[in-house]
């Protein structure tokens, strides 16, 4: 048999099987007797318990998003300790690599883009990792997203709205989908054609947030005070009214990125067709179910106090049967997202049951994982047939599932690179967030008119460098036209010189205001940063809980390329044609839009992609262990343990020697192709 015929991606190999642990606790009893319960009513036979070698791999890639290392491996498996399963689960869950793994999750579910401008993503992104480290309370994270107020530096929670500005109605769809698992957004048009609710709910639950805004300087009123000087003194042409607004406009842009609220009110559109209301009526804020309160004079305050509500059955319930799904593969409702009055999950009384848990941990999530994954359900081998979301599922075990973009790269960096859960992007990003908070400060104790002055100033200066670009451009024009290519080329470098100073006029101007300013804020750009009664005000730089880790000693990977960091650390999404791309990494425009789907691609970048060339290169943590043993038997193991968490079987050692006795050399690198090829990489058993 053929080594590449043998690891064919359509194989499914045997595991060993070993003893189940018992729970550990009370709440992981209770889970595994309703399941049970469901087993015999529903006539279903459970899986198999998983063996250690199963189980070992499952949950470092369910809690920590990657395949262990070798040395991890052999100390989970050579150990005789008892109670080791319940052991490891707790230092995972205690690990860098938790905050990594699951800020993954929660970035395609919260769409997290970290490109956007001025540092406010990567803020947003940091926030979203220390809520994970600290291990805050769900409902008090949703608390703090929907209260949040203030600018990108002092709040990376203002990030929520800031990476919806401009579109306030569909950040409230997002809230209810994300949240509430309910599907609004057919009905921002029309009432709801497959639910109950109407338009004019969907408009009602909108008002809650519809005031909240994500650009903080008041540029009206700066541009009233611009159109007056325009007609001051030596009237101002519109080309160069023009100019001074732009340049007001970024001046400003430090004060830009944060969010507040304002007393802009919703109407309902133009075109509303139903006898309940009129066209254009303003609308007043309502919760959709539950607490039908009004809105009061703090109703985002009110709206997220409804929200996050241990009484709301339905924010409890979506929560529960997320993680539900994180865990086991498959919700006990499904969709997790689209909830209805009548819809019923696959087991009712666990359902009831996990809702019921996450409310007495109060909100902890690792709390509640700690309880799945140390149940006999969680630890049986998995349900490899075809298993449909339409269907209810009683959990005989796991589903099998593809491992997602993000755990097949970080399990690649694991393969390549040491410690891959400490190495982490630097902090710069604080050092940014910092000078824009500075300028800031500065920008708010000017006066408006100073700004306005200013700005007037190096207007009349775009004038003439316009005027100069004018003649440049026309003399580079008449070059090219004459066939001069050297002339053509000089005029280019005067144009582009030329550019480059009008470019630069903000950055003047804003060093003229900085330098200038005077004590005392300006009314124009006051703004409440003061968070609700009750909420914590984060601060980006300053966490007083939990400070993140010290920065690693960056020697330890020199010589490995700079591409190698965790998902988590490097743009969220990934530019295209990235690895993780190609494996189906989220956009992050739609809510969880990863996908697992294999393509041509996918397969071919495993075959004969440069991650490949890479992962064998000699300073490959996977190298390192393959040529430290002593024979074939313990280069064998490196690469099975290493890829699989289990040395080989006795059959697939044949064929690997086999195809060393016949390639030599080269026959290695034949197994390590064919061991990642091979479904048992690919797939979360």
């Amino acid at each position: 048999m053929k080594l590449r015929q043998f690891f064919s991606p359509f194989l499914v190999l045997a595991f060993a099987t070993g003893t189940l642990r018992a729970a550990a606790d009370p709440v992981s009893d209770k889970i595994d007797a309703l399941v049970e319960a469901g087993y015999a009513k529903n006539k279903v036979t459970p899986n198999a318990p998983a063996g250690d070698e199963t189980f070992l791999r499952r949950i470092y890639l369910d809690v920590i998003g990657r395949i262990p290392t070798q040395a991890e491996a052999r100390t989970f498996l050579e150990s005789s300790e008892a109670g080791k399963r319940g052991k490891l689960i707790d230092q995972l869950l205690a690990s860098d690599g938790y905050v990594s793994n699951w800020y993954n999750w929660w970035a395609d579910i919260l769409r997290v883009q970290t490109g956007m401008r001025d540092e406010s993503g990567v803020a947003y992104a940091e926030w979203i990792k220390s809520a994970l480290r600290e291990n805050r309370p769900y409902d008090k994270v949703v608390h703090e997203m929907i209260t949040a107020k203030g600018f990108i530096w002092e709040n990376g929670a203002v990030g929520y709205y800031v990476r919806d500005t401009g579109m306030p109605l569909d950040n409230m769809s997002n809230t209810a989908q994300i949240f509430l698992g309910t599907r609004l957004v057919c009905a921002q048009c029309h009432n709801h054609p497959f639910d109950k609710w109407t338009q004019k709910d969907y408009y009602e639950m909108a008002a809650y947030t519809y005031g909240v805004d994500t650009e903080l300087n008041p540029r009206s009123a700066y541009r009233r005070l611009a159109k007056e000087e325009a007609t001051k003194g030596r009237r101002m042409s519109e080309r160069e009214q023009q100019a001074m607004r732009r340049i007001i406009d970024d001046v400003l842009e430090p004060l830009k990125y944060g969010v507040d609220d304002s007393e802009r009110m919703l109407k309902l559109p133009n075109d509303y067709k139903y006898e309940d209301a009129e066209p254009g009526e303003y609308v007043k804020a309502k919760t959709i179910f539950g607490d039908k309160a009004k809105a009061s004079r703090d109703p985002r305050g009110h709206y997220a106090e409804w929200l996050t509500s241990a009484e709301n059955p339905r924010f409890t319930l979506v929560i529960a049967n997320r993680l539900w799904k994180r865990a086991m593969g498959m919700g006990l409702v499904e969709p997790v997202d689209d909830f209805k009055d009548g819809t019923e999950a696959s087991n009712p009384a666990l359902m009831k049951f996990l809702t019921e848990q996450i409310v007495s941990m109060k909100f902890d999530t690792k709390a509640y994982l700690r309880a799945v994954y140390n149940t006999k359900t969680y630890q049986r081998e998995s349900t490899r047939g075809e298993v449909s979301n339409d269907q209810p599922y009683y959990f005989a075990g796991p589903v099998l599932r593809r491992m997602t973009a993000e755990q097949i790269w970080d399990s690649i960096c694991a393969l390549v690179i040491p410690n891959p859960d400490l190495r982490v992007r630097d902090n710069a990003y604080q050092g940014r967030l910092a000078a824009m908070k500075d300028q800031a400060e500065q920008l708010k104790a000017c006066k408006p008119q100073d700004i306005v002055l200013t700005a007037r100033k190096y207007a009349e200066m775009d004038s003439v460098l316009d005027g100069r670009a004018r003649v440049a451009r026309d003399k580079l024009n008449a070059l090219r036209e004459d066939g001069d290519d050297a002339g053509a080329a000089n005029a280019q470098k005067e144009l582009n010189a030329i550019n480059n100073e009008r470019d630069g006029l903000v950055d003047l101007a804003r060093k003229d205001l900085l330098e200038v300013s005077e004590k005392g804020k300006s009314p124009f750009l006051t703004v409440t940063t003061t968070p609700p009664a009750g909420v914590k005000k984060m601060d980006t730089m300053k966490e007083d809980k939990a400070p993140a880790p010290a920065m690693p000693d960056d020697s330890q990977w020199k010589g490995y390329g700079a591409e190698f960091f965790r998902a988590s650390e490097l743009p969220s999404p990934a530019p295209g044609g990235h690895f993780l791309r190609e494996f189906g990494q989220s956009n992050r425009e739609i809510i969880e839009n990863g996908t697992t789907e294999a393509t041509v691609s996918q397969a071919l970048n495993l075959m004969n992609g440069p991650v490949f060339q890479q992962l064998t290169m000699e300073n490959s943590v996977l190298m390192q262990r393959f040529h430290a043993a002593s024979n074939d038997e313990g280069r064998m193991n490196a690469l099975f343990q290493s890829l699989y968490s289990r040395k080989p079987t006795e059959t697939e050692k044949a064929i690997v020697l086999e195809t060393i006795a016949e390639k030599k050399k080269e026959g290695w690198n034949d197994v390590i192709w064919a061991l990642m090829n091979s479904r048992e990489f690919v797939f979360v058993q």
